[in-house]
């Protein structure tokens, strides 16, 4: 019910024992640094996805965690699934190996288990950044499964004819296929930029172990991220497609955000900045806190982010199905926002359960209603008509017989929403006016979710 509808590009599954550069080549691959690349064993946990196209054949890839003999606690566990899950899925298998280490067991064992699955796959002998290292591929060939491939993802060498062969094994794209897209790595694209029937990426955002990848599974119906009890299991922004009733969406599920005394590893420092650039690169983001904690410090300062970066939000409660009193509960919430954060009320926000799965579709409601919001532009006419309104509700301040005058208004741009006042003299204005310049548009043409910036210029005399 909530899977695409649409025909999706083929997949290619990067596999592989941990730390032998698997990440490194996806992002080679994908011509963007998207996955974590870190020298620290077990960094990909989740399977992650990107789009590319070789040779005219677009297709997706996904990036997956190191495959492990015996894997011995939770994580490891539903690590291993998911390597399962992402090879299952797969059309064509890339299989990297460390050019510099001799074959291990587990390589031979990936290697039999490859060939029991029967699908196309690709060696890709990794680490061999010069010639005489390159000959260190042939000793591959005892694994049956064709020729290997002498590379460096980190130099960029040998990259382009491993990538041939793959191709090789990928479907012609049909005659009236779209190109495939990703999403912007570095910040989002203007929603005016964007065709109307694009997915409505929304970014999962929020403290460690609030529900986060729960939410994503709810909406799925499998076990797409893993999740646990252990704070931080998600570690990358790990991009998933859903469907739901004729539209379509991107869920950007993040590593959970930890105050700064709690980032220590270098690791985490990496997933707080891809977490920050998914809220960025999103057209909506959800704020997931606890309901029954209500708002701290964190969550504030996640908020904070999204204001600042003019970020469309939704706050959404989790784990309600632990609130007892529920309707007493909800007016305490909404006492909760006034009192610590009151400049956030034109944030929607709704309650959910992942558990029981209460409201989890619901949420798109408000994803809808706050990404259209987010792409409303003011024409100038109209906008000019409102600011003669507004003066004429109240008159901009004075100070020492100097009457502060707005001249005229447009909007400059969305995300952020940007409108930009030319007035006579900005240091007439007093903070508490622009407040009410905001609220009149917001009363005029709604907004909600959507942060505005108010820019004030000075019109030099002519």
């Amino acid at each position: 019910m909530t899977s695409a509808k649409k025909k999706r590009p083929p997949l290619v599954a990067v596999c592989g024992r941990p730390n032998v550069g698997k990440s490194t080549l996806f992002n080679r691959i994908i011509g963007k640094q998207r996955a974590i690349v870190h020298d620290e064993e077990g960094i990909t946990r989740d399977r992650f996805f990107g789009n590319g196209s070789w040779n005219g054949k677009p297709f997706r890839v996904v990036d997956t965690g190191g495959i492990i003999e015996d894997p011995l606690d939770e994580i490891s566990k539903k690590m291993q699934d998911q390597v399962r899950l992402a090879l299952e899925e797969a059309t064509v298998v890339v299989f990297v190996l460390d050019g510099q280490a001799e074959i291990t067991r587990v390589d031979r064992l990936v290697a039999e288990e490859l060939q029991r699955l029967g699908k196309p796959v690709v060696l890709a002998v990794n680490k061999l950044d010069n010639h005489k290292l390159a000959m260190n591929s042939y000793g591959f060939y005892e694994l049956g499964l064709g020729d290997p491939f002498a590379l460096s993802a980190t130099h960029n060498l040998g990259v382009e004819p491993m990538m041939d062969a793959v191709a090789e094994h990928l479907p012609d794209p049909p005659a009236d296929a779209p190109a495939a897209e990703d999403g912007d790595d570095d910040g989002a694209v203007a929603a005016e930029e964007r065709a109307p029937d694009a997915p409505i990426r929304v970014a999962i955002v929020g403290r460690p172990n609030v529900g986060k990848s729960s939410f994503v599974n709810a909406l799925l119906n499998e076990e797409r991220a893993i999740v646990s009890s252990v704070p931080g299991t998600t570690r990358d922004a790990i991009d998933a497609e859903l469907h739901h009733q004729g539209r379509d969406y991107v869920l950007i599920d993040t590593a959970g955000l930890r105050k700064k005394a709690g980032i220590r590893a270098s690791v985490e420092k990496f997933s707080v900045a891809r977490t920050l650039r998914a809220m960025r690169r999103s057209d909506v983001s959800l704020i997931m806190v606890e309901a029954t904690e209500g708002l701290g410090e964190q969550d504030k300062r996640i908020i904070g982010y999204g204001l600042e970066n003019g970020v469309p939000m939704v706050l959404v409660w989790t784990k309600w199905d632990l609130v007892e009193n529920k309707e007493k509960r909800f007016k305490a919430l909404a006492d909760d926002v006034d009192l610590k954060m009151p400049q956030i009320k034109f944030i929607p926000w709704v309650t959910i359960s992942n558990l029981t799965r209460q409201r989890v579709f619901g949420v798109f409601d408000y994803v809808n209603e706050v990404a259209e919001a987010a792409r409303r532009r003011v024409p100038t006419g109209e906008l000019n008509r409102l600011v003669e309104q507004i003066k004429a509700k109240q008159n901009p301040p004075s100070q020492k017989g100097k009457h502060a005058k707005i001249l005229y208004a447009t909007q400059t741009g969305t995300r952020p929403t940007t409108f930009v006042f030319f007035v006579n003299q900005v240091r007439l204005f007093h903070f508490s006016y622009v407040r009410f310049i905001e609220n009149q548009l917001r009363e005029a043409y709604g907004f909600k979710g959507v942060p505005i910036k108010l820019e004030l210029r000075e019109e030099k005399p002519k």
